[in-house]
């Protein structure tokens, strides 16, 4: 039944693809990408999906029921010729991601011209705006690799000496390593804004401009984005690899998946990266045979970064290694969920493993060889909801980026020493007057560096009528991701009335943490 409306589809769509072939001859078009719901997610589906040359990094997934793919007009004829049940549910996401967008209500940030993101050329331009506004804050744009096609591949840093190395913790924010995932490139430039903005008004973002160096890669493949301005110059252009030349055409076949081409695992199976030339997962024909990867490899050795975000969009997920769904050992798994659980509290996004979260598997992908390799506790954020898709309407960006916002506070704050109250207890649980309550704190310095010096913890009654035994105490030392504990007892009036609210304030520090 549903090959038989799926044959009817096909029809359909004949006269769009043969005209799509003439668009293309005048330079207006490229190949046509749909949202594709496959019924079935069982191993078999999934392989012959695999097979086709559709990737699975970007799904909706109702587990036994369907998943919703993303795929080429060819690739949904193979899934035809192969008896695979589906339905269509966008025939042409660019001109989908074009028509349903809505202009931006604010403009405090500025936006872009493809759906509210900026091109290539105006990412350059922002790079340039912000240290020419920032002296103080913003380093001139850094080159530090150059593409296939002779782009350069630029970088910069906030902090409160930018041009200096202070030996300060260091954090680094990738982007747009898929061409079509715009969100990754422009969170970053709203964080980078926020931070100076706020400098000297705001205590964190001023704490985190002083005490951190963070480093922002807008652009990893900046030769796939100009591709995309070139077939779609409003936004929604659907490529995702860089542009080698992989014997594919000119189109969107063509070039080697970035996030498959890092040497940690790089080709263990055919199920995580392709062999195949022509496939959106292409691993290429050998480990960092990119400039584009082997740029970020050479800026992260040179580095002694403790955190990174490699951005992606989209599915409100925060993934984890390893790709192949197996666990880092302890304690880096606790590690890597607490800190995820952490900076993912307020955008709510599920933490887990690719498997865990969407149900795939990856090899060669950069979290990987971040975490493998380079040491560095790794993440991707994959950007937006299924709703919002790779290009999202224009007045969701300000909004996304900003989900991302206290995500990249706290990730940048826990690259040096960062002290959070881990657990307390009290006895009894309802306190009466006159009761002296018992109090256990565990202090965690929940930071990737050892604290700077000795921690120190003052105490403070909530209400004045109470009185603590303990007020203060020092912690000669507490390692990066380790835990301490103290007790005080708080003394509580015999005439207190009922409901009177009590309890401690709390404040921990070192010698140079927030």
């Amino acid at each position: 039944m549903k090959n038989n409306h799926s044959s009817h589809r096909r029809w359909k769509h004949l006269i769009p693809c043969l005209l799509g072939v003439s668009l293309l001859w005048a330079g207006g078009s490229s190949e046509v990408y749909q949202q594709v719901r496959v019924f079935g997610t069982d191993q078999v589906t999934v392989a012959q999906l695999r097979a086709v040359g559709i990737p699975l990094d970007h799904v909706t997934l109702k587990r036994g029921v369907f998943v919703d793919v993303v795929a080429t007009q060819e690739q949904v004829d193979s899934l035809l010729e192969r008896g695979i049940p589906f339905t269509i549910l966008q025939e042409d996401l660019t001109r989908f991601y074009q028509q349903r967008s809505r202009p931006a209500p604010e403009r405090e940030f500025p936006l872009g011209s493809m759906l509210g993101n900026y091109t290539y050329s105006q990412a350059v331009a922002r790079m340039d705006t912000l240290a020419y506004l920032y002296p103080g804050l913003v380093s001139p744009k850094d080159s530090i690799g150059t593409t296939i096609e002779g782009r350069t591949i630029w970088a910069f840093k906030v902090s409160d000496n930018p041009q200096t190395d202070e030996g300060e913790p260091e954090v680094l924010f990738t982007g747009l390593t898929h061409a079509r995932e715009p969100l990754g490139m422009m969170n970053q430039f709203y964080f980078a804004q926020y931070l100076c903005e706020n400098y000297g008004l705001d205590s964190l973002a001023t704490y985190l401009v002083d005490e951190r160096e963070m480093w922002f890669v807008p652009f990893i493949n900046p030769d796939g984005y100009v591709y995309n301005e070139t077939i779609a110059p409003n936004g929604g252009g659907m490529h995702r690899k860089n542009r080698r030349d992989t014997g594919c055409g000119s189109g969107t076949s063509r070039g080697v998946d970035l996030n498959r081409n890092y040497s940690y695992n790089w080709g263990a199976d055919n199920s995580g990266s392709s062999p195949n030339p022509c496939s959106n997962t292409f691993r290429g024909d050998s480990a960092f045979s990119e400039p584009e990867t082997a740029t970020i490899r050479d800026f992260i050795l040179a580095h002694p970064f403790a955190n990174v975000l490699h951005y992606h969009a989209y599915s409100n997920v925060l993934i984890h290694s390893w790709g192949d769904g197996s666990y880092p050992p302890e304690p880096d798994l606790t590690t890597l969920r607490e800190i995820g659980t952490a900076i993912t509290r307020y955008n709510g996004y599920a933490v887990g493993t690719g498997i865990e979260t969407l149900g795939y598997g990856v090899n060669g992908d950069a979290v990987d060889w971040s975490y493998g390799v380079g040491g560095l506790i790794a993440y991707t954020p994959e950007i937006g909801s299924s709703a919002d898709g790779f290009w999202p309407s224009e007045d969701r960006v300000i909004p996304l980026c900003q989900d991302q916002l206290y995500a990249n506070k706290v990730f940048s704050l826990v690259a040096g020493s960062d002290y959070i109250l881990y657990a307390y207890t009290l006895t009894p649980e309802q306190p009466r007057a006159g009761d002296t309550l018992q109090i256990s704190l565990t202090i965690q310095n929940r930071g990737l560096t050892d604290s700077q010096g000795p921690v120190d913890v003052s105490l403070m009654a909530l209400n004045d009528s109470t009185q603590l035994t303990i007020t203060g105490h020092q912690f000669a030392s507490l390692l990066a991701r380790t835990k301490d504990s103290l007790t005080t007892q708080l003394i509580l009036p015999d005439d207190m009335a009922n409901g009177t609210p009590v309890g401690l304030i709390l404040t921990v520090h070192d010698n140079q943490s927030y």
